[in-house]
């Protein structure tokens, strides 16, 4: 692994581009001095995990972790630690070994030695004229300053921003928390395009009382601002104020910005139309501002945690070209689909037929079971991939079954050789977690006449007038031949309400190039799934009747 200045040849992150796996992965292979600005939001080290939830009244709930912000000393952190130990010529050898007689074998050093490695990359991709905001909160700001200060030289230490907040406050032993940094590095030759923050109802007034009385001045500072050149003058002829102040600018009350924003809000609850239900979604102002600042237009931003995509979808509509990095299956599809559903994005990572869900399988076991899950409507991979209980994802029913107690539903993936021991445990599990059905998900199709009489063993689950098999055999070669699992009305997973499975699986993430298409008279064609989505923001979900004009005047343009 390379950390100087040398190109691999390989290019570097593309345009409108979501690459799906881990950043480290992604970044080794691109090309040195590639990116302009990169914005990163990691999961804290602060012993929560982060879950995206759903409604299921019958069964609990349901929920997908979309990451599990919670770090422990693994046989993983030995090694990379192991590396660091020796390998002085990295850029955070140092700093990691000093934080390591600090900390020890514990959580915090395995997360420090986690971003340590992924900085290291960061750090060789930008351009001379590059910067990089990372984004924490006061529980990790202190390790992270001091291995950024080791990779990228105290000497391109620019700001720790503070991004300050409001909420609900609980009642504690301590001040509450209500604010998060941007730990801000930047490159000598790195771009800065000063910006104006939003004025205050003190910064307008005391601009109002300025410009009537002609200048104003700062006697501590020995600085003025000239409104009235003539009034300016006549002040100082009169003594009120010292000839020879520094003049400078003073514009509308609108505070040329430092490090302190406290102008932008956090996104409030379900209701904000800007939140998609991603536990850690940041206010588009907050990313919009950062790469005003960092980045003119033309320029490449990354993001190597892309979560929902904010950083993203700012950087597209401030016209820099992008790309997104993320582990999760479930942070793709949400971006893909929903926050950047009109645009033509590309997905490098992902399978897209059985070659390559056999290659994902092969050297990223644990991501190719979490993309398996979700090709199936309404499930969400298991929090644990490792100690799971044979539960790998999980699903609610939209409707409680007539003849059985639960709207649970299970799933388990293999991707190796067909085992009855195993599939008979499954059927163990799902008895034992009382769900109302279970999938058992393989790469390739069941053949052995014993599978299919052990999962016709539990029967049938009524659900309205449909009965549906309790154990159902389906494989990843079925989902790319379109042969879908016989399911029920599933939750919608970003919104909690009844989804059917036909509705998901004509989203762009269930469907081949060509599908979900309507034919027009004319020889064109309309996108279903872009129908759907044109009138639920043109009525808003509120059952008003919608503007066929305005139907029509999305899709001419």
């Amino acid at each position: 692994m390379s950390f100087g200045p040398t190109l691999f040849g390989n290019g570097g992150p593309e345009h409108r581009t979501l690459y799906y796996g881990d950043c480290l992965d992604w970044m080794s292979q691109w090309d040195s001095r590639t990116v302009d600005l990169i914005y990163l939001d990691p999961p804290f080290n602060s012993s929560a995990g982060y879950n995206v939830l759903f409604t299921d009244r019958g069964a609990g709930k349901a929920q997908y972790r979309a990451f599990d912000d919670t770090w422990h000393w693994t046989d993983k952190a030995e090694a990379r630690m192991g590396v660091y130990e020796g390998a002085g010529g990295r850029p955070a050898a140092a700093a990691i070994r000093g934080l390591y007689q600090i900390l020890g074998r514990s959580g915090m050093m395995a997360y420090v030695t986690y971003m340590a490695e992924r900085l290291e990359q960061m750090k060789r991709l930008l351009k001379p004229t590059g910067s990089i905001f990372l984004h924490c909160d006061p529980t990790v700001n202190g390790y992270l300053r001091v291995v950024m200060d080791a990779i990228f030289g105290a000497e391109s230490f620019r700001n720790e921003i503070v991004w300050c907040y409001r909420g609900m406050t609980p009642k504690s032993n301590r001040f509450n928390a209500k604010h998060d940094t941007l730990l801000y590095y930047a490159n000598r030759e790195a771009r800065f395009n000063r910006q104006k923050g939003s004025p205050t109802p003190g910064s307008l007034k005391t601009y109002r009382s300025a410009q009537k009385r002609g200048y104003n001045a700062n006697h501590a500072r020995n600085m003025v601002v000239v409104f009235d050149r003539q009034k300016y003058e006549a002040a100082v002829e009169q003594g009120v104020i010292p000839a020879g102040m520094r003049e400078t600018e003073f514009d509308g009350g609108a505070p040329w910005l430092t490090d302190w924003w406290a102008d932008i809000k956090i996104l409030g609850g379900p209701k904000n139309r800007e939140r998609l239900g991603y536990p850690t979604q940041k206010p588009r102002a907050l990313l919009e501002r950062i790469i005003k600042a960092a980045s003119d237009e033309g320029d490449l931003v990354l993001d190597p945690f892309c979560g929902c995509g904010t950083a993203i979808d700012a950087a597209n509509r401030l016209k820099r070209r992008w790309a997104g990095i993320d582990i999760s299956s479930f942070a793709i599809d949400l971006i893909r689909d929903r926050r950047m559903a009109d645009h033509d994005i590309n997905v490098k990572g992902m399978p897209f037929e059985l070659r390559g869900a056999e290659k994902l399988a092969k050297e990223k076991p644990f991501q190719f079971e979490s993309w398996a899950i979700m090709r199936m409507p309404g499930f969400v991979p298991n929090t644990d991939q490792v100690a799971d209980g044979g539960v790998d994802g999980r699903a609610t029913l939209a409707t409680k079954p007539t003849d059985h107690e639960s709207r649970r539903a299970l799933a388990q993936v293999k991707s190796g050789k067909f085992s009855l021991s195993q599939l008979r445990d499954f059927l163990h599990v799902t008895d034992a977690h009382k769900a109302a059905l279970g999938v058992y998900v393989t790469l390739h199709p069941v053949t052995s006449q014993n599978a299919k009489i052990a999962a016709y063993g539990p029967g049938t689950v009524t659900v309205g007038a449909e009965q549906y098999p309790r154990c159902q055999l389906w494989s990843i070669a079925d989902y790319f031949d379109d042969r879908r699992p016989n399911l029920p009305t599933m939750t919608d997973p970003y919104t909690g309400k009844p989804l059917t499975q036909q509705e998901l699986f004509a989203s762009k993430a269930f469907r081949k190039p060509g599908e979900g298409f309507m034919p027009l008279s004319d020889g064109g064609k309309v996108d279903l799934w872009e129908l759907q989505e044109a009138i639920d923001r043109l009525d808003e979900g509120k059952g008003k009747r919608v503007d066929l004009n305005a139907l029509r005047e999305h899709f001419e343009d």
